[in-house]
């Protein structure tokens, strides 16, 4: 009917959030950014654990010394969200949509199949399912989609700059 609300479409607000009068103090920001803070602190721990390169053999930025970098850059962005999020005074927020759960899920997916099928055929079902959860009909576009960027993205890499792609367990 034209003018009804569907059902599905309640509860689009977080009513558990403290500017929603619901509730707790903790904002979603601020238990983001303390997992963000404690992946982090695990990473820099792994750090500790890599080779340092010789300073005779070393220019600019050592190699163990690039991810501490960028991890200390993660970690302060991480207290300025949480900071933030302190200051900012907002509305009910809305909930995060099931299909960025379900987009997630599929790059994990992807994640693991490189190891088991090589990145050029893990990315190239990557490139069919992600169109299609994200509801494209237009199929003929999808294949050339799934076929023109993984071979764009090989021979940049491996033709080009000279990195290996992993090839995987059945492939290697």
């Amino acid at each position: 009917m034209i003018g009804r609300r569907h059902p599905s479409t309640r509860g689009d607000t977080d009513a558990a959030s403290p500017a929603a009068g619901g509730g707790s103090w903790l904002h979603s920001d601020d238990a983001a950014g303390v997992a963000i803070l404690v992946f982090v602190g695990v990473v820099f721990a792994i750090t500790t654990t890599f080779e340092e390169v010789p300073a005779a053999l070393s220019q600019g930025i050592p190699p163990e010394q690039f991810p501490r970098i960028l991890v200390v850059v993660i970690a302060l962005l991480a207290v300025i969200m949480i900071v933030q999020s302190r200051l900012r005074r907002e509305g009910p927020r809305k909930r995060v949509p099931v299909m960025v759960l379900f987009t997630a899920c599929l790059l994990i997916v992807f994640v693991v199949l490189i190891d088991w099928i090589g990145m050029i055929a893990a990315m190239l079902g990557f490139c069919v399912a992600l169109p299609l959860l994200w509801g494209e009909k237009r199929f003929l576009w999808v294949g050339v989609y799934a076929v023109l960027f993984p071979v764009c993205i090989y021979l940049l890499f491996s033709m080009l700059l000279g990195v290996r792609l992993p090839l995987g367990l059945f492939m290697g």
